[in-house]
């Protein structure tokens, strides 16, 4: 998906700098049919320009006064095109972006992308993968107020602090990935605490950074590995090359039998091999976890040096529901 998306970034750049050049040459033509006195000072400069090239070519080129001739010819059409009632650049080149003029990448000998070319990048990525974009659901949105500041029956603590400690623990983890501890993670807990949030949060945040990261639904997580599974094709896509790879609500779709939890499996299986992370939100408890997907899927979760789970308890913020 990485690669996809830059493609069409970059063609969508090829098309910006043709249209661009499309409009220099409008302004050209009506600048010569309409203003030729101008137009022919835009001929002497680039005459100007074109001999030098030519004369430097033969390696007779003499440059003294150059750009002193250039400056005087540009002043007199910046001049007369304001004169006429036209923008004193209306024949400067036309770009969008001032630091790479529209062509994507800045800096020599090497080039890297431009500001501009990241952020249509990631424009894409977030709509890709199912994000507003708006800043809605971010750690700086994340509203520690609407969780109650009681202590949670049985616990030493309340919703509130809980949330504010799991809140800071992902976006830690987002801010430094690759070098954090645990390279897996899962938030677990029922409907309507936060988990969701967190996790677009995260993800917005890994978008930020230029980590590859693929947000997706346990639902359509699973139709993608049953297509591939009937398919019988070996299953490589994002699911198995994105450095993170977000599962959202995972234990409310749909069991396949002998379908669901091999793929699953195989997944995980595959990512941790591999060295990439996960990050799971679920309204199952780990015991839930483990009756629905078999012990040896759990038992990737457990695993306390690679994978961190957070057990959220407390009362659904979106209906005021009773405690869980």
């Amino acid at each position: 998906m990485r690669e996809e998306i830059i493609r069409e970034v970059e063609n969508e750049f090829e098309q910006l700098r043709a249209e661009n050049e499309r409009k220099e040459q409008e302004r050209k033509e009506e600048i010569r049919r309409e203003q030729p006195e101008i137009f022919a000072l835009v001929r002497e400069r680039e005459q100007l320009i074109f001999g030098t090239l030519r004369d430097i070519l033969q390696g007779k080129a003499e440059t003294e006064g150059l750009e002193t001739q250039m400056e005087t010819l540009s002043g007199q059409i910046r001049t007369r095109l304001t004169e006429k009632g036209y923008p004193p650049d209306y024949l400067a080149p036309v770009f969008r972006c001032p630091l790479c003029q529209d062509q994507g990448r800045t800096g020599q000998p090497v080039k890297t992308p431009c500001v501009c070319f990241q952020k249509a990048y990631q424009k894409k990525l977030r709509q890709r993968i199912g994000l507003s974009g708006d800043g809605g659901e971010s750690f700086e949105t994340f509203n520690l107020r609407v969780f109650s500041d009681e202590p949670i029956p049985g616990k030493a603590f309340s919703q509130q602090k809980l949330m504010a400690m799991v809140c800071e623990s992902c976006r830690e983890w987002a801010e430094r990935y690759p070098d954090v501890a645990c390279r897996d993670l899962v938030l677990s807990g029922k409907s309507g605490l936060g988990k969701t949030f967190l996790l677009r949060a995260m993800a917005e945040r890994l978008v930020e950074r230029d980590v590859n990261v693929l947000l997706i639904s346990a639902y359509r997580l699973l139709e993608t590995l049953r297509r591939d599974y009937f398919s019988h094709e070996e299953p490589m896509g994002d699911l198995f090359t994105a450095a993170v790879l977000m599962i959202d609500d995972l234990g409310s779709e749909p069991l396949m039998q002998n379908v669901t939890v091999e793929q699953l499996f195989n997944l995980l299986n595959e990512r941790q091999n591999r060295g990439l992370s996960t990050v799971i939100s679920t309204n199952l408890t780990m015991e839930e976890f483990r009756n629905r997907y078999t012990e040896r899927i759990a038992s990737r979760l457990r695993d306390r040096q690679n994978c961190k789970v957070f057990t959220i308890y407390g009362k659904d913020v979106r209906t005021g529901g009773t405690r869980e």
